[in-house]
């Protein structure tokens, strides 16, 4: 069983259609049946597994200081190993 209670999603249906949910939405995958409700465990949407193709799992909402840092030091090593590359 997969569980996610803090990070948003799309979802994907077989026909194509796509819904994308925020991190206040918790889900649920057992036995194929994909679970949405508002709460852990106390789910209001069942969707069959014939229904759904896939689950994009992504991040949303503003980014933390930290994590601004830590994109800021990828990009800035990131930018080094590029410079270390002409030499």
């Amino acid at each position: 069983m997969w569980v996610s209670v803090s990070m948003a999603f799309k979802l994907t249906y077989i026909d194509g259609q796509e819904s994308d949910y925020d991190d206040d939405t918790k889900w649920e995958v057992d036995g194929g049946v994909l679970k949405l409700g508002r709460e852990s465990g106390d789910w209001s949407v069942l969707v069959s597994p014939g229904h759904w193709a896939t689950l994009e799992l992504g991040r949303t909402g503003k980014k933390k200081k930290d994590d601004k840092a830590k994109d800021d030091k990828a990009k800035d090593d990131d930018d080094n190993d590029d410079k270390d590359d002409d030499s």
